[in-house]
């Protein structure tokens, strides 16, 4: 795949949107199947049918009439996933850090991108990746409660790395960093592919899928 040529990205396509949605919800019935006892296996199930809604959520605004409902219910989507996540690592260090005030802003965002009729205004099917017109205040501080417990996240496994299961809390830094590294550095190198993070970050995040699956759930699993 080219990643890189008049800032066309070709993994990002509304085609391989739907083959990644069937591929992150064969994982997670997989993690169903497997570890659905622990509340563990279940948080992680629930990250992978998010991650895979939001590609359906994708796939209709470049196939729907109705653009603006699937762009607010792919953010009311993605909005659960960064403090999901924070609560898969409180489960493995046995501490919960600003995890009470992550959901409390998580509900606050799922309502405005639900309710506000101004906080999402439509989305345009680029062909390669979606690009979402969002306010432009709330699109900075929705970025700093995403990316904020995206890196709380990871600052919280890094923390507790000596004290608990040094394995484990290594894989979730890596698939942290499957999808964020890729995503800073498409965001450096492509201005005009800026404006459609949120498509092209959760396409990465097909990497994240699969260490949760085969990786992350496994080691949880048996370390019980």
């Amino acid at each position: 795949m080219k990643f890189f040529k008049r800032t066309t990205f070709f993994c990002f396509t509304p085609e391989v949107m739907l083959a990644t949605f069937f591929t992150e919800i064969g994982l997670a019935l997989y993690v169903w199947i497997r570890y659905r006892l622990s509340t563990f296996g279940r948080l992680t199930v629930l990250i992978l049918v998010l991650l895979g809604g939001f590609q359906v959520a994708e796939y209709q605004v470049c196939s729907s009439l109705n653009q603006l409902f699937w762009s607010r219910l792919g953010f009311v989507i993605i909005t659960f996933l960064p403090v999901l996540g924070l609560h898969l690592i409180s489960l493995v260090t046995g501490r919960k850090h600003f995890l009470k005030f992550g959901y409390a802003l998580m509900i606050v965002y799922i309502l405005i991108f639900a309710f506000a009729p101004k906080a999402i205004t439509g989305a345009v099917c680029a062909g390669n990746y979606i690009i979402f017109n969002t306010q432009q205040e709330l699109s900075w501080t929705y970025s700093i409660y995403y990316f904020g417990f995206l890196l709380l996240g990871i600052w919280e496994a890094l923390e507790n790395i000596k004290l608990n299961n040094k394995k484990l809390l290594w894989q979730i830094i890596i698939g942290y960093g499957s999808f964020m590294i890729p995503m800073g550095i498409i965001y450096s190198l492509s201005p005009a592919a800026r404006s459609a993070i949120p498509s092209i970050m959760c396409g990465f995040a097909l990497i994240l899928a699969f260490i949760l699956a085969f990786k992350i759930a496994p080691l949880y699993y048996n370390k019980q």
